[in-house]
């Protein structure tokens, strides 16, 4: 299934030269499909085996294609295609076994990891590259793996001076019935806040792809703006949770989240804010219209935001 943007929609729909170009990186995701799939299997068995689990078993398996144009921040789409997936293994599951799983907070939550992983393939910014895959510990015994990679295209006669990217994201729900017994905590609030790290990361590699010149200034108004909403939203969430922001945050593969991190909400992250300050380095210089995102970004790391 391709998920097509309403602004890519309504250029391809008035022009031939558009729905060939549309048609062409749908192919040219299409021609790699078979390499990226062998490169999603093996690095989740990697992260099992780090997380300790040997009995997984595969409950579902799949892919959709996202396109549209590369500044754009799209909630819905691709997020709900995952998200009813994934309710739909949970209703293949044991009707009378609570499933915490789906909760309405918990699938909310998810949606925003779907999110940051497809805008992350959209980036060329370090600070997103190792973002475009993730592992989620959903419920004891539930694990679901996102991997996301991105081609564009730049047609200034067919779709105007910005880019069109397709973005494949691959998805895959498994279950181990070992962690079942083993009953590790689960908590929203804990996919929440590793995601409003994440979402920061990129947040801050836009800044990072703005200083590149791979983002122009409008673009860059534009996802600032988006990336801010949802942050916002997530963190009205860790309020509601009274999750603490004050204490340093424990993310580690036994929980379902990659390499061990120890995060600091009160201090940010050393290896972020070297990013954006060498991007405000690079923008200083480039006079008034970049001011926005230089003062932005100033205000940020003076408040520890990365």
């Amino acid at each position: 299934m391709t998920c097509t943007s309403g602004s890519v929609e309504s250029v391809a729909d008035k022009t031939v030269a558009a729905k060939a170009q549309i048609d062409k990186l749908t192919v040219l995701l299409k021609d790699d499909d078979e390499k990226t799939r062998k490169y999603f299997i093996d690095a989740i068995g990697v992260h099992l085996r780090d997380a300790k689990v040997t009995d997984a078993r595969e409950l579902s398996f799949n892919s959709d294609t996202k396109i549209e144009y590369t500044s754009e921040f799209s909630l819905d789409k691709i997020a709900a295609v995952v998200t009813s997936a994934l309710k739909a293994v949970a209703a293949a599951q044991d009707p009378t076994s609570p499933s915490p799983a789906m909760s309405e907070q918990a699938i909310a939550a998810y949606s925003d990891v779907v999110n940051t992983v497809a805008e992350a393939a959209k980036s060329s910014s370090t600070s997103a590259a190792s973002l475009a895959f993730s592992m989620t510990r959903l419920s004891p015994g539930l694990f679901s793996f996102l991997y996301a990679t991105s081609v564009n295209i730049k047609d200034v006669d067919t779709f105007g001076a910005e880019a069109v990217t397709a973005t494949a994201i691959y998805y895959r729900f498994m279950q181990s019935i070992d962690d079942v017994k083993n009953e590790s905590a689960f908590g929203n609030a804990l996919i929440d806040a590793q995601n409003l790290r994440r979402m920061k990361q990129l947040q801050a590699g836009l800044t990072e792809d703005l200083a590149k010149d791979t983002l122009d200034i409008e673009e860059w108004a534009k996802k600032d703006s988006a990336y801010d909403l949802a942050v916002k939203k997530i963190q009205q969430r860790l309020k509601e949770a009274s999750f603490d922001v004050t204490k340093p945050v424990v993310l580690q593969r036994a929980h379902g989240f990659g390499p061990a991190v120890e995060h600091s909400f009160t201090a940010g992250s050393l290896v972020t804010q070297q990013i954006v300050r060498a991007s405000i380095k690079a923008l200083a210089s480039r006079g008034n219209a970049y001011q926005a995102a230089v003062s932005a970004s100033e205000a940020r790391l003076a408040n520890n935001y990365y």
